[in-house]
């Protein structure tokens, strides 16, 4: 079996949101952690397994 940039993997990054590395440009696709820090905000820890890079964003959307 080959592992790779196959037809599947491209279907599965259009399929859900994708962050890539604020260093290398390589894709991450699960945050190492997750909180909520507002009733409208949410902040994502990243890290990337091929440079080891971490970083945060912060998603913003609207209150229910």
């Amino acid at each position: 079996m080959q592992f790779g940039d196959t037809g599947a993997t491209r279907m599965f990054a259009r399929s859900r949101p994708v962050i890539e590395c604020a260093q290398c440009g390589a894709r991450i696709y699960v945050p190492e952690w997750s909180e909520y820090f507002e009733p409208d905000r949410i902040r994502h820890l990243w890290q990337c397994d091929a440079c080891g890079t971490s970083f945060e964003t912060v998603s913003t959307f609207e209150a229910a």
